[in-house]
């Protein structure tokens, strides 16, 4: 999946939680979150700047983006319950909040990375990615990175991919919501 769609399912795990979870925070608080939730979504493709520059100095040394710890749901977890853990310590439910969301639109990427890229679920464990169509081609990764190759990767191989049927519903969702 890419980000339009990684920021959308951010927007609406976000939502899901806020809604289930009616946390007692002011309206700009709530604001706050969504737009937390919602770049969240987006947060374990942070790794793609690594790759980025480890292909630029030539010394790329993963095949994927999705190989690096970051893309793990083990990272986000940690990450979450220390944000988490932050909010006890200094008596904020919105920092308390920050880390739920964090975990939660995290963990949407991820879900959406194993329709057909695959993740590592059971790191540091084990580096298996696992998707659930099996597919075997992995994205972009190890590419030039430029706008024609991206552009390329849309145009002619993302829109072959059941991830960009997903994505395209879960944007339409997220978009559908916000204006309602």
């Amino acid at each position: 999946m890419v980000l339009p769609g990684h920021l959308a399912g951010g927007y609406l795990a976000t939502l899901a939680l806020l809604s289930l979870t009616h946390p007692a925070l002011s309206h700009g608080q709530i604001e706050a979150l969504l737009i937390v939730g919602t770049l969240a979504g987006d947060l374990p493709d942070i790794d793609l700047l690594r790759l980025s520059y480890e292909e630029k100095r030539g010394k790329l040394k993963v095949e994927s983006h999705r190989n690096y710890f970051t893309h793990t749901p083990i990272f986000w977890l940690i990450s979450s319950l220390i944000v988490v853990g932050l909010g006890y310590v200094f008596g904020s439910e919105l920092t308390k909040y920050i880390g739920l969301i964090i975990l939660t639109s995290t963990w949407c990427h991820l879900i959406f990375d194993s329709i057909e890229d695959g993740v590592m679920w059971l790191w540091p464990f084990s580096e298996k990615r696992f998707d659930m169509l099996n597919h075997t081609y992995q994205g972009i990764d190890g590419g030039p990175h430029t706008f024609s190759y991206y552009w390329h990767f849309i145009t002619r191989e993302y829109t072959k991919l059941y991830t960009c049927y997903v994505e395209i519903l879960v944007t339409i969702a997220a978009i559908w919501v916000l204006m309602k």
